[in-house]
């Protein structure tokens, strides 16, 4: 009669493998990506020396930025919102992956999924034109709120093209210790 820790081995790989084909028939990795406006900006050289001097420190110890635009503005809020709902609805229609910015999806739930984040997409557009309305207004905010701080060229024309979602299932092979 043969060992069983020699046929547990055997036993172990061969459930390994079929586990691992399994998992490449049934799934897909699904990637998702943002385009998204930067709200901070660093200060230049000049402002950072003119800050330093008022706090009677050494320029190259002090770090300081300007916040851009009011995040707490009920239109930019929406915008992000629809960020998070994103990300959370990716999160739980997938599994984990070892490679960072990938998860894993059901390949029978892939046109949901193509689906639901056309939807997504078709909210962030309509957000980010409430957003673009209210840019305006958010500039003048801006203005009055950072004083000598606020730069005309820190501001783009228009938003519309600075926020976006994409996704795309790309191929990957496990990691050998899944194989």
């Amino acid at each position: 009669m043969p060992s069983l820790l020699l046929d547990e081995p055997a036993t172990s790989s061969t459930t390994g493998v079929k586990a691992a084909e399994r998992l490449r028939a049934t799934m897909a990795a699904v990637r998702l990506s943002f385009t998204w406006l930067g709200v901070r900006k660093s200060l230049t050289t000049a402002q950072k020396a003119q800050a330093a001097e008022s706090f009677g420190a050494e320029e190259k110890f002090l770090s300081a930025g300007k916040k851009l635009l009011d995040t707490r503005h009920p239109a930019f809020r929406a915008v992000t919102v629809i960020r998070g709902a994103i990300q959370s609805y990716w999160r739980g229609v997938s599994l984990p992956f070892p490679e960072p910015g990938l998860r894993l999806i059901r390949q029978d739930r892939i046109a949901a999924f193509d689906d639901q984040l056309q939807t997504y997409r078709e909210d962030l557009a309509d957000a980010v034109a409430t957003l673009q309305n209210e840019y305006a207004a958010l500039k003048q905010t801006a203005r009055q709120r950072l004083g000598e701080l606020y730069c005309v060229s820190d501001y783009p024309v228009s938003l519309t093209e600075l926020f976006a979602v994409e996704w795309d299932f790309p191929s990957v092979e496990p990691p050998d210790y899944l194989r």
